[in-house]
């Protein structure tokens, strides 16, 4: 059986402005360092195999702040980055309510159908995230995985393994440093959890 454990990346200053990152390369906050680190500390697994990140700063630094629990190297492949959101990268949401309130509506409503310019479509982010997730399942047999990508790349991914359209992908939360447990074994998909922020203290009581 294989485990992957997916994972978002701590918090950014960008995540606290509500700003649209894609493929900028943002470091992540001080209390981003601090998320990860109280994941690290209370991971919900005791032994791990191997990690694999996004290449982006936020995600690469979030799995090698895991490296350090579970001494081991961090993969890292431009495959598992964010959205690249286009013209929309380094705006706000609100801005973009303003600028392009087409796509704006469809960014949550529509969001299997949004056409930003220059930029990906879910569809396609889809696509090269479940490919680099293929490519861990055929180098892991067996183990425990850690996977730190993105918000949208984790919604994307779940929502393929769920067999839940697009169109849904908003319904499954991803707060920063969120855990998502994933097993696959015998050729089938079973998600354990979605979404755990037990390592913050979070309640949602």
């Amino acid at each position: 059986m294989l485990k992957i454990i997916l994972i978002r990346h701590g918090k950014t200053f960008w995540n606290g402005e509500w700003k649209l990152q894609g493929h900028s390369n943002i470091e992540l906050s001080p209390e981003g360092i601090a998320e990860a680190e109280l994941l690290a500390a209370n991971f919900p697994i005791l032994t791990i195999d191997a990690i694999y990140s996004s290449d982006l700063i936020r995600a690469q630094s979030t799995a090698e702040i895991l490296a350090q629990r579970f001494n081991l190297p961090v993969h890292t492949t431009p495959e598992l980055r964010e959205t690249n959101f286009g013209d929309w990268e380094g705006k706000t949401l609100a801005e973009m309510k303003i600028i392009d309130p087409v796509n704006y509506e469809n960014f949550f409503a529509n969001p299997e159908s949004l056409k930003i310019k220059n930029a990906e479509s879910f569809s396609q982010v889809q696509q090269r995230a479940m490919h680099a997730i293929k490519k861990i399942i055929a180098a892991h047999q067996n183990g425990n995985i850690i996977v730190v990508a993105h918000g949208a790349i984790n919604r994307t991914v779940l929502c393929s393994i769920l067999e839940i359209p697009l169109k849904k992908m908003w319904a499954l939360s991803q707060f920063n440093t969120a855990v998502n447990i994933i097993r696959f074994e015998d050729e089938v998909f079973t998600v354990d959890l979605i979404n755990g922020t037990a390592h913050l203290g979070q309640s949602f009581s």
